[in-house]
């Protein structure tokens, strides 16, 4: 089969141009712009039955580990309206390689909101802050409560003792009624549950899972070129696929980036996949 191989960097390419592969390799630059125009023109030079492009990126998935390499099927394009969306999709064989989704942003971390895990890696960098301060022997304090502590009370108002409520049995009575009706529990006037307004079988539903058929969508990572390039191939005819090493977890400072073992392990699945094959 006539193949050609693209890169977005000479960082990522090297290694692999180093084992001296038979099919031409491109190096295309770094974005949608670069990857669009790279493919354009290499497909028209060379007329190939199959473009792979291959780099690295990171994970929204931590599922996913550093150094992972998988193959990406589909790819969305992060911050585009909704009703402009699509989906792209590969065309290429199936290589074996455990299979991800990709979001194509134009800076690393654009598309946290996109997968609904901008919360979720908000904790997650709180919690490794947490744990580098402990192993340096930094003593995080925790909030304490003492008893017998003098407590002021609010200008114009009378301080109670502890256990005992501020508002009279009156106010009780009102405030308990209130409560009854927000919560449904005399059957009327129940606040809507949090989640799918469609939702027919009283569970809601979680951003990043699709619960259709009750199973966890595809780890999805995250790139600068995916999109684009499937469009590209899609609209030239041509069968296309993308491999992709995890180099790091998205939102993390780049010098915990595993840039070499990515590199490392996506030119050893390159020339395992693609070495011996005529």
């Amino acid at each position: 089969m006539k193949r050609i191989f693209i890169f977005p960097t000479i960082e990522e390419a090297k290694a692999f141009i180093l084992t001296q592969p038979r099919d031409p390799v491109f190096v295309a630059g770094v974005g949608a712009a670069e990857i669009a125009a790279a493919t354009i023109r290499a497909v028209k030079a060379r007329k190939p039955q199959l473009v792979v492009l291959a780099g690295i990126a990171g994970a929204y998935d931590r599922s996913l580990q550093r150094g992972e390499v998988v193959e990406v099927v589909s790819e969305r394009i992060a911050g585009i309206p909704e009703r402009y969306a699509r989906e792209y999709e590969t065309s290429g064989p199936d290589l074996g390689l455990p299979l991800a989704a990709g979001v194509t942003v134009n800076r690393s971390g654009d598309g946290l909101r996109e997968t609904g895990r901008e919360q979720e890696f908000r904790e997650q960098e709180f919690r490794e802050q947490e744990q580098e301060f402990r192993e340096t022997g930094f003593e995080i304090p925790e909030p304490e409560t003492k008893s017998g502590d003098a407590v002021s009370a609010p200008a114009g108002q009378a301080l109670q003792p502890a256990g005992e409520r501020a508002d009279s049995p009156e106010q009780t009575s009102d405030m308990q009624s209130s409560i009854e009706k927000t919560s449904g529990t005399d059957g009327q006037n129940a606040l809507p549950v949090i989640g799918d307004t469609n939702d027919t079988d009283g569970q809601g539903s979680l951003p990043g899972i699709d619960s259709t058929d009750g199973q966890s969508a595809l780890p999805e990572i995250e790139n600068m070129e995916g999109a684009p390039f499937f469009a590209v191939c899609e609209a030239l005819g041509v069968a296309c696929c993308q491999i992709r090493a995890v180099s790091n977890y998205v939102g993390e400072p780049f010098d915990r980036w595993a840039v070499g073992l990515a590199v490392e392990n996506l030119t050893a699945t390159l020339t395992q996949i693609f070495g011996n094959d005529e």
